[in-house]
């Protein structure tokens, strides 16, 4: 790993997406490119008003300008910022800023890395959610490039937790996952979650693949009737564990590729650092 693409707010998430991103270029000896977005569309486009209800519409727009104002302020000074923080914390880092179609220039931007690092809530707006937002949904989706999703708590500590089911997505997450160097010195647990031996057998495979590169693995094959999801969330939960590493699925199970309702269930309710490719 060379070059690790954040997303800069000054959101919970956004700050805990730092803090990953700074302690895996130290390990790989990475620079980091910062990216900030400037988007008021929301704010500064106009709304319907009902009859005798322009002066509501005015104090409306007013405030909305000057929200708009105030968050141009915040976002210029935060590349600065940034850079700092990540010098401080002794590793290279260099950050723009986006303003104009953010969705297809952060595309753009993340070709020109090895991975990147978002909080959940990283919208380039003004008022942050405690869901994952569309543009990092857009970013899982149609970017390029492994991406590690946080909410606002993370973890140095604990196992690398990886949900693997043999599809082509399970696999090709796991190989970045080791050949950028995610799982450190940490122990991983290889979880697959579908009925029958083939679960043990494709755990098994993973766990003989993370040994091949000096890993140390445990295998648990879960047969369980509860969301694979539900499932995985509560596994990671419950070992502490500072990453969850998977592929891309969908709903039935952890073998329909792409974006589909079970990756969505997992970024919604994230509770543990999320590395998903597909």
């Amino acid at each position: 790993m060379r070059s690790i693409l954040v997303t800069v707010d000054d959101t919970p998430s956004a700050t805990a997406a730092r803090r990953i991103a700074l302690g895996l270029a130290r390990r790989m000896g990475a620079s980091i490119k910062g990216v900030v977005g400037i988007d008021v569309s929301d704010l500064e486009g106009g709304e319907p008003a009902p009859i005798g209800a322009m002066r509501y519409a005015q104090d409306r727009r007013r405030h909305r300008a000057k929200v708009a104002y105030e968050r141009r302020a915040r976002v210029a000074e935060m590349p600065q910022s940034f850079v700092q923080s990540c010098a401080a914390a002794g590793v290279e880092a260099h950050c723009h800023t986006i303003d104009g179609d953010i969705a297809a220039e952060l595309l753009r931007a993340i070709e020109t890395a090895d991975m990147v690092v978002t909080g959940q809530d990283t919208e380039f707006h003004l008022e942050a959610s405690d869901e994952v937002s569309p543009l990092v949904e857009h970013i899982v989706a149609r970017g390029c490039r492994p991406v590690l999703v946080t909410g606002p708590e993370v973890s140095e500590e604990g196992p690398v937790v990886v949900a693997y089911d043999g599809s082509v997505p399970a696999a090709k997450a796991l190989q970045l996952a080791v050949l950028l160097g995610v799982f450190g010195s940490s122990p991983a647990r290889v979880v697959s979650v579908y009925p029958g031996d083939e679960a043990f057998e494709a755990a098994t495979r993973a766990r003989d693949y993370l040994v091949l590169h000096g890993i140390t693995a445990d295998i648990e094959a879960i047969t369980s009737s509860d969301h694979p999801a539900d499932v995985l969330r509560a596994h990671a939960e419950s070992v502490h564990a500072r990453m969850l590493v998977m592929g891309a699925f969908g709903h039935r199970g952890l073998q329909e590729i792409l974006f589909g309702s079970s990756t969505r269930r997992l970024l919604h309710g994230l509770t543990v650092p999320l590395f998903i490719y597909h």
